[in-house]
């Protein structure tokens, strides 16, 4: 697997997933899975898109979660996943003031996806304006076709960074696991 964290990649076309994926927990498994069948049917590497760090140190640093992996724990189960290249961004003053419509058109020229993946709750762009359905309607305009992976949950229970991240809080190592 291949990582850039300098912004200076480049494909012909290529099934983006879109997330944090803090931990690659069973949740991002699944959106992962999924990206890994759509991308084997299109002949196109899996890009992982994601940040190097949480947005919210930037945006509400006191509200920012604890993360569940380093950034290069994060890195090995993505190319254990499957992942071909992990694009990963600093998380910048322009990228937090960047409408969702510009993100998208930016991640487009730079990587001309078949498919893009995400999760249910996945926002983007200046103040989380970008949604799932948002990015699908774009995705009819722009050519490229959008999954949202519905919420996961796991013995009738949501799996979650939050939900793993309250789990270990109050030291429920098990059910975090």
């Amino acid at each position: 697997m291949r990582i850039v964290t300098d912004g200076k990649a480049a494909m012909e076309k290529a099934v983006l997933a879109l997330g944090m994926f803090d931990g690659v927990h069973i949740g991002h498994q699944v959106l992962l899975q999924r990206a890994k069948v759509l991308a084997e049917r299109s002949h196109a590497p899996l890009v992982a898109c994601t940040f190097t760090g949480h947005p919210l140190a930037q945006i509400a640093p006191e509200r920012c979660p604890p993360a569940l992996t380093t950034f290069q724990e994060r890195a090995a189960l993505l190319e254990k996943a499957g992942v071909d290249l992990l694009f990963a961004q600093p998380f910048t003053e322009e990228m937090r003031q960047m409408p969702p419509e510009v993100y998208v058109g930016e991640m487009v020229r730079r990587f001309h996806p078949t498919d893009v993946v995400c999760g249910y709750n996945h926002t983007f762009g200046k103040g989380g304006a970008g949604t799932s359905a948002f990015l699908a309607a774009l995705g009819d305009a722009l050519g490229f076709r959008t999954e949202v992976v519905p919420q996961v949950t796991l013995d009738g229970e949501e799996v979650s960074s939050s939900v793993i991240r309250a789990a270990l809080k109050e030291g429920r190592l098990q059910h975090a696991n």
